[in-house]
């Protein structure tokens, strides 16, 4: 991890350099994400194990346009970087953190399907379009919990006092989505 920058210009770079490999098709969006916070915070995996952990998430899991392919990569990364203390992790605190990573993305982005989130997107045109959003917005949001664990604590606080959302992959949150937006407005990540 480069210690020359602050919190907050790691998270952006961590989102640029994901938006980068993923926009110019040297990867996927799952791959993108994995490789960035692996390098980051010194996962361990090189470079092609990466790839070859997250190649099947691209597109929504192999194409099928269900799970966003950059929040998988997150929730895998994330996993893999709560993961490196002694052995045996503790579940809870990872499935905690990956149900948070889950609910800013929904949140931010109203759904967490591919299908629903690239709609608009030509399926024809190289460009990468919304996509290269998703991935900049899923890495920052992974490395931001990452950095700042105290703020996933807060919202199981908080989720304590509201009623759970059953939701499935084809909900899409637009009144969730405002009020997660309101009730975090003062938060860039």
């Amino acid at each position: 991890m480069e210690s020359r920058l602050n919190a907050k210009e790691l998270i952006e770079k961590i989102g640029r350099d994901a938006r980068e490999l993923y926009g110019n098709g040297s990867m996927c969006c799952s791959e993108a994400v994995l490789t960035v916070i692996n390098r980051e915070f010194d996962g361990g995996l090189s470079e092609e194990v990466a790839i070859a952990l997250s190649k099947g998430f691209c597109g929504g899991i192999g194409d099928a346009g269900c799970v966003c392919g950059a929040l998988a990569g997150a929730v895998m990364a994330q996993s893999l970087i709560l993961g490196k203390g002694p052995l045996p992790v503790e579940d809870e605190p990872v499935r905690k953190a990956s149900k948070e990573l889950h609910d800013r993305f929904s949140a931010r982005h109203g759904s967490i399907c591919c299908r629903i989130l690239s709609k608009d997107r030509d399926p024809n045109s190289e460009s990468k379009g919304i996509c290269l959003d998703y991935v900049e917005s899923a890495a920052n949001i992974c490395a931001h919990l990452l950095l700042a664990p105290a703020s996933i604590q807060e919202n199981i606080e908080q989720e304590r006092q509201e009623p759970p959302m059953k939701l499935n992959c084809n909900t899409e949150l637009p009144n969730r989505n405002a009020q997660m937006h309101a009730a975090n407005s003062d938060r860039q990540f």
